[in-house]
């Protein structure tokens, strides 16, 4: 249902279950804004409200339960913002991308030169972590290249032979799809520290156990997704644990995906990435 609503909302402004799909909170200006509501960011509001409603029904919380969206800390505008650089700049992101797909370790700057006939790999890296397609440390190394890790998570994606870390729950859902190929996913529980497991096959997705869910969870809206979500977005043997696990972190923005909103999300934002 579509409805309009008085209040101190920037001008235009498109609510999800009274949520500013760009982040405003309703009690700032009313003047004309400048971050216009996107598809993308409407898109992912729309699929965390239908989250947040599967996971209550599923798990009958009393109303201090209820989840509350995360925003768009993942960047589901990832794809945009990869077709959008500069050639040069896409050239050196999937190169990076790839040499991770590939060996199942970052890239040297030896290697990204040598993939993009001699870039300034340190300049090419602060640009691309400005649009938060990578992140980077102080000293200018990667630290994620979303969806791959270059240090060990929870998460680990067999591609083949190649084993690879994926930043979270999401990003390991979204590789295959971007890489074109069959995975088998590993990780656990971080409620119970059962583990569970996911096989790609064709496109389709098994399921160990079969109950599983995904939290995505955020402890902003705003920031590197490294830092506001990566490490809050989990697989859950079953939607129980799940809800349990949010409950004991009030400070957290969480919903619960189902498996096929969770997989459809991953794809959505990877699977362009490497078209």
């Amino acid at each position: 249902m579509v409805t309009e609503v008085v209040g101190d909302y920037p001008s235009p402004s498109i609510l999800v279950n009274g949520v500013d799909v760009m982040g405003g909170s309703g009690d700032g200006s009313a003047a004309c804004r400048l971050d216009l509501p996107t598809e993308e960011r409407i898109r992912a509001a729309l699929r965390q409200a239908m989250g947040a409603e599967t996971a209550t029904a599923a798990t009958e919380p009393s109303p201090a339960d209820c989840c509350t969206p995360p925003g768009d800390a993942i960047r589901t505008d990832r794809p945009r913002r990869a077709e959008q650089l500069p050639d040069r700049l896409r050239q050196v992101h999937r190169a990076i991308l790839r040499h991770f797909a590939a060996t199942g370790t970052a890239p040297s700057d030896a290697d990204i030169r040598a993939a993009v006939n001699g870039a300034d790999t340190a300049n090419a890296l602060r640009e691309l972590a400005r649009e938060d397609l990578v992140a980077v440390d102080s000293a200018g190394r990667l630290v994620a290249a979303y969806p791959f890790s270059p240090t060990p998570t929870p998460h680990v994606v067999s591609l083949g032979d190649v084993e690879v870390f994926a930043m979270c729950a999401i990003d390991a859902l979204g590789m295959p799809f971007m890489l074109g190929t069959d995975a088998v996913i590993t990780s656990a529980d971080p409620h119970t520290g059962q583990p569970v497991r996911v096989t790609i096959t064709n496109g389709a997705a098994t399921y160990e156990p079969a109950e599983m869910v995904i939290v995505y969870a955020a402890t902003g809206a705003t920031g590197r997704s490294v830092d506001t979500c990566c490490s809050t977005i989990n697989f859950f043997a079953d939607a129980s644990t799940a809800q349990a696990w949010i409950t004991a972190r009030p400070g957290l923005a969480a919903t619960v995906l189902d498996q096929d909103q969770a997989i459809t999300l991953g794809r959505d934002i990877f699977e362009p990435l490497l078209a």
